[in-house]
């Protein structure tokens, strides 16, 4: 499936998420990675250490964002008691 690559500011402001910008450190399901980008599904574009590539990720699955000094700054992990439903969220 070809993305096409659009605006982070365009995901940024439709998901709501005024912490994301290109570069953020994020961990999606326990891998770590930046934030390259965003695209047309308004998911983000995820580059993980181990790949040269990037990659479509949701950015409320399984997600943990840092900022410059490590510092969790959202998290959006289960077992962080975080809940989606119907694209609601909900926290325990």
């Amino acid at each position: 499936m070809n993305m096409e690559v659009i605006s982070l500011q365009n995901v940024k402001e439709k998901r709501s998420k005024a912490f994301l910008k290109h570069g953020i450190r994020v961990e999606v399901n326990g891998r770590m990675g930046i934030v390259t980008s965003g695209n047309d599904s308004l998911n983000i574009n995820v580059r993980y250490e181990s790949n040269n590539f990037s990659q479509n990720c949701h950015p409320q699955w399984e997600t943990r964002y840092f900022d410059k000094d490590g510092v969790v700054i959202a998290d959006y992990r289960k077992e962080s008691g975080y809940e989606q439903f119907d694209g609601a969220k909900f926290f325990k």
